[in-house]
């Protein structure tokens, strides 16, 4: 008998086995489709809130914020005005033009202030920014509720609020608010834009206005901040390198001002992968049963194979067809049934009282998750199949024949 014959003899009896046993090989199918299913959704949903909060604090903040560390003060008509001033920013500038992993910076001054419209009135900081410079730092246009973006910065006196503390405020584009400044100095504002980040804890506190407008109302022309943006986020030397290299100032990372969020993105990572796992394992634990109840029972038929002259590589592969069938299906049926659902719950409206502003929930559509959850279902079901079909090959048909 030729080995191709021989071969399809062999995918022939692996059918007629899993045939054999309908309601075993349907249950060990469903077993490796809820457990595809079950990790593809809990990937797609735990890594699409952390990416929803990634972008949304992370992409709309600087990586590095260069500060002063010295006061100078400003007499301006018998005030006393502590303004923190950055006195070698252009020294610093040329650092960070100099190192490969800047991608942009971006200069603000920032002063605290009350916010006053016709209906309420909230004490805040005032972020005063270079449209220009700012416009590489955050992508505000697609966060844009309504109104224009930092462009509308260019004609004097206007803001931009955040949603959060536009609805406190009570206004819309267009409506005015009154900004009084520390050194008594106050001046009228017109509503030019209004966005969100998707985070109250920032909507409810950031404002830009043209940092032009706010030196002058301060009476001097110095910056407090230098916001830095870098290619690898992960790699904060340069704020080290800036201490090192310049006097009287301070710098903070993404790290450290979020510390909260980057060590829930950590736990959330670690449970996310182990339990998406540890549900494929026990797929895989629950294939093994099956399969090893499937030696059991057909070990006289084993027997009889092995009398015929087939091998124990030949019993290996048969066992191992009938996983390999059971695993694909179930992956591919898993797949499907993950998308399904991830879909629906990406559509499923999410109401998280003004704490995060998302209409629905979260939900990161990766291919790669699709082709690791697949993969890891046909892997895990091999394995299952492997060691029931080994202990199959070494039934030793003398024995099994005697007590027939």
């Amino acid at each position: 008998m030729s080995k191709q014959v021989f071969t399809k003899t062999n995918i022939f009896i692996a059918l007629q086995y899993l045939s054999a046993r309908k309601k075993q090989s349907f249950l060990a199918t469903i077993g490796v489709l809820l457990g595809v299913t079950t990790f593809i959704v809990m990937i797609n949903f735990m890594t699409g809130v952390n990416d929803f909060l990634d972008d949304a604090v992370f992409n709309g903040s600087p990586d590095i914020i260069v500060s002063a560390t010295t006061r100078k003060q400003h007499e301006k008509k018998g005030f006393n005005i502590g303004v923190n001033a950055i006195e070698h920013s252009k020294r610093i500038d040329d650092l960070l033009k100099e190192n490969t992993n800047v991608q942009s910076f971006a200069h603000q001054i920032i002063s605290p202030a009350i916010l006053i419209s016709d209906a309420k009135q909230f004490p805040g900081s005032i972020n005063g920014v270079f449209p220009d410079q700012e416009r590489n730092m955050v992508d505000l246009e697609r966060r844009l509720i309504e109104g224009e973006g930092f462009q509308s910065l260019s004609t004097e006196n206007t803001i931009l609020l955040g949603i959060s503390l536009a609805k406190r405020l009570q206004v819309s584009v267009g409506d005015q608010i009154k900004m009084i400044l520390p050194n008594g100095k106050n001046t009228t504002l017109t509503v030019s834009g209004i966005f969100s980040f998707g985070i109250t804890t920032i909507d409810n506190v950031r404002t830009y206005v043209s940092a032009t407008t706010l030196q002058h109302l301060l009476g001097q022309n110095s910056i407090s901040n230098i916001h830095i943006k870098l290619k690898d986020r992960d790699d904060v030397r340069l704020k080290s390198y800036l201490i090192e290299n310049i006097d009287n100032v301070t710098t903070e990372d993404w790290k450290d001002s979020n510390k909260t969020i980057v060590i829930g993105n950590k736990v959330r990572d670690i449970l996310t992968w182990s339990v998406s796992f540890a549900l494929l394992l026990v797929a895989g634990f629950g294939i093994y049963n099956i399969l090893n109840i499937t030696v059991i029972q057909k070990r006289k038929d084993i027997a009889v194979l092995k009398t015929i002259g087939y091998s124990s590589n030949d019993i290996v592969f048969i066992f191992l067809v009938q996983s390999i069938i059971i695993g694909v299906l179930g992956a591919i049926l898993g797949s499907v049934l993950g998308y399904v659902i991830s879909y629906l719950i990406s559509t499923t409206p999410l109401d998280t009282s003004d704490f995060i502003i998302v209409d629905t929930y979260p939900i990161n559509f990766k291919m790669s998750y699709y082709v690791l959850g697949f993969s890891f279902g046909v892997v895990t079901t091999i394995f299952a199949g492997y060691f029931p079909s080994k202990k199959a090959s070494k039934v030793d048909p003398v024995t099994i024949i005697r007590g027939i």
